[in-house]
């Protein structure tokens, strides 16, 4: 089972600028027609129903094999109020319409979707870490909260079945500490929640890439950049219980390369 790791598409309103992300989102459609895509938050710039629009269209043909989470420009104006009417936009425009097997707004409860195949059990955990404010120097920083990370750890506890791999997925950086324009404001809680439980955590958010290997307690720490105009992605592959993860070609001119 192989998923393909992609962030902040920031889907716009004019077809025009969302080209790069087209591009990509093709590119993988026509070479990986069975890889699964997590996106980790800002599909979209601003909540705005058009961007929601177009996202879907680009991202209908990966319905059933595409995850999503929200990130703050997902349920925010210009990423820096949060709006309750574009959370539920997001919700309703995208999260249902892909199947997401839950909604984000509303009970702070993780979305939870279980993938398999003949030889493996995956866990998909996606977290919402918006912070709900209406400052905005604060609403690109992020929270995952009390009542989420205690349904977090339920749904860890009652996890029965060791061979399941589990990737839990959200926007926030987990490691950026002390800015309080982007920081996680909880993530040593969280991490501390995730500790040896979980196999693989990925987040967007910096638009910077990086890989940490057996960081806290966690087999793979995958920051992803943005996305659109790349070359590459990482590539997370389940096989037998084990995860390996590689960099993986999302244009033509890198496909060219490998």
């Amino acid at each position: 089972m192989k998923f393909i790791h992609l962030s902040d598409l920031h889907f716009h309103r004019s077809t025009r600028d969302n080209k790069e992300a087209e591009d990509v989102l093709n590119y993988i459609d026509n070479t990986y027609p069975d890889h699964k895509l997590i996106i980790t938050g800002d599909t979209i710039d601003d909540g705005d129903e058009l961007q929601c629009k177009n996202a879907m269209q680009a991202l209908q043909k990966f319905k059933g094999r595409v995850y999503l989470c929200p990130g703050n420009h997902d349920f925010g104006a210009a990423g820096n109020f949060f709006s309750k009417e574009r959370a539920e936009r997001f919700d309703r425009l995208l999260t249902v319409p892909l199947e997401q097997g839950g909604t984000f707004t509303g009970d702070n409860t993780p979305v939870v979707n279980i993938v398999k195949d003949k030889i493996d059990e995956v866990m998909l955990i996606a977290l919402d870490t918006n912070l709900e404010t209406d400052h905005p120097f604060d609403f690109a920083c992020g929270e995952v909260g009390d009542a989420q990370r205690s349904a977090l750890d339920n749904i860890l506890t009652s996890l029965t079945c060791a061979k399941t791999t589990k990737i839990v997925f959200f926007h926030h950086h987990a490691f950026i500490h002390n800015n309080p324009f982007m920081e996680l404001k909880d993530a040593r809680g969280l991490m501390r929640c995730l500790y040896h439980r979980v196999d693989v955590v990925l987040f967007g958010h910096k638009h910077v890439s990086k890989e940490w290997k057996n960081c806290n307690g966690i087999q793979y720490v995958l920051a992803s950049d943005n996305s659109p105009g790349k070359e590459w992605a990482r590539e997370i592959s389940v096989h037998n219980g084990k995860v390996e993860v590689n960099p993986i070609a999302i244009s033509e001119d890198a496909g060219k390369q490998s």
